[in-house]
């Protein structure tokens, strides 16, 4: 039953880290980070494991202790270095990365976990693997995901402040960890596993709530800094705070122009969401030569927008801003009834008539007739 074993320790946690990256609707987070961030957490064992086994053969602490005290302290410091560089980035916005990252760092800890205690009892191998992922594992995700968030708020803070959100995330993730440590080692019988997804299905579920939290004040940047300044318009502006319902606004869209189309305009929506939060990001950060590094990259954005929209093209364009959800601008509404009304008019006068050309161009070619055999 080993392989079985090393496939549910590998998978089902990989699984999560899909689950809980897939939540980040502006793609904020880079996929690359992420994969980094899960090597190195899986790096960071290998390097605990030495420093707990020094501990243990120097007659410092005690297995007992070092499992109870010593190895939160170091596997959460150990997991999260990586995040200490990536909160510096230009690229790096808001708590959410910070929180999936950091939940990647400990999913890819507690694989290599998974493995050595696997490994160390074969004979129960299966049972191990079950139970490790819908408890420990979590729990190792959960408390790197709170580094991350403490990290990604004091990007924002000075001072006093700024110290307190950095060291407040290590502080809560190795008590955490600690507490979980001392609670496994100390209840026996069954109530220990019913106990321990209890506390890991609990922090998985704050980080996810906790990301939900951030989008939404990310939703709120959106709505604040886009706009006309970016040539967005009030329509492109109501998709991009709805991302959520974003695969059913490109659905005609893939219908009628096809995928690819479907797919530049995702990015370009993505872009502009972006941007939003870019611009947010600017205005909050303390770090003039962040600040700097962050406009740099909101100019960089607005190039590849207007090259987008080249892509999609002014006549995909206007269809699209044409299915937008309601409640857009009223000047555009009422600009839309009269255009419709002269569409309406014109067949009659004989005048060119733009609208009906449009519905015409965007109407699916009918099927040619079936052609009939020639005649003898």
């Amino acid at each position: 039953m080993l392989i079985p074993a090393y496939i549910i320790a590998a998978a089902i946690p990989a699984l999560i880290l899909y689950i809980i990256y897939s939540r980040d609707l502006y793609k904020t987070g880079a996929f690359r980070f992420v994969a980094l961030c899960f090597v190195a957490g899986a790096a960071a064992f290998f390097l605990a494991a030495k420093i707990n086994t020094l501990v243990l053969n120097l007659g410092w602490l005690s297995r007992e202790n070092i499992i109870r005290f010593s190895a939160p302290l170091v596997e959460e410091i150990l997991k999260s270095l990586l995040l200490l560089y990536l909160v510096r980035r230009i690229d790096f916005t808001y708590f959410v990365d910070g929180a999936i990252y950091g939940f990647a760092a400990g999913i890819g800890f507690a694989i290599i976990e998974n493995f050595s205690y696997i490994s160390a009892a074969q004979n129960a191998a299966l049972g191990v693997a079950i139970s490790r992922v819908i408890s420990t594992n979590l729990v190792h995700a959960t408390a790197s995901a709170v580094v991350g968030i403490g990290l990604g708020l004091a990007r924002y803070e000075r001072g006093w402040k700024r110290l307190a959100f950095g060291l407040g995330g290590y502080l809560v993730a190795i008590l955490l960890h600690s507490f979980y440590n001392n609670m496994v080692t100390r209840v026996s019988g069954g109530i220990v596993l019913l106990f321990a997804v209890a506390v890991g299905a609990g922090g998985a579920v704050f980080i996810i709530l906790s990301i939900r939290r951030g989008l939404k004040e990310e939703k709120r940047w959106i709505e604040e800094k886009l706009g006309d300044a970016d040539r967005v318009t009030v329509q492109e502006a109501a998709v991009v705070q709805r991302m959520d319902t974003l695969q059913k606004v490109l659905a005609p869209l893939a219908a009628r122009f096809g995928p690819k189309k479907a797919e530049q305009i995702e990015k370009l929506l993505l872009a502009q969401a972006r941007l939003g939060i870019l611009r947010k990001t600017a205005e909050k950060l303390p770090d003039p030569k962040m600040r700097k590094g962050v406009e740099d990259q909101i100019a960089k954005l607005q190039q590849e927008m207007d090259q987008a929209r080249r892509s999609i093209g002014a006549y995909v364009m206007l269809y699209l801003r044409n299915i937008f959800p309601e409640g857009g601008s009223p000047l555009y509404g009422r600009l839309e009834e009269a255009i419709k009304e002269k569409a309406a008019a014109r067949p009659a006068t004989g005048g060119p008539n733009l609208y009906a050309a449009l519905q015409q161009r965007t109407a699916k070619p009918a099927a040619p007739p079936d052609s009939e055999p020639p005649s003898p």
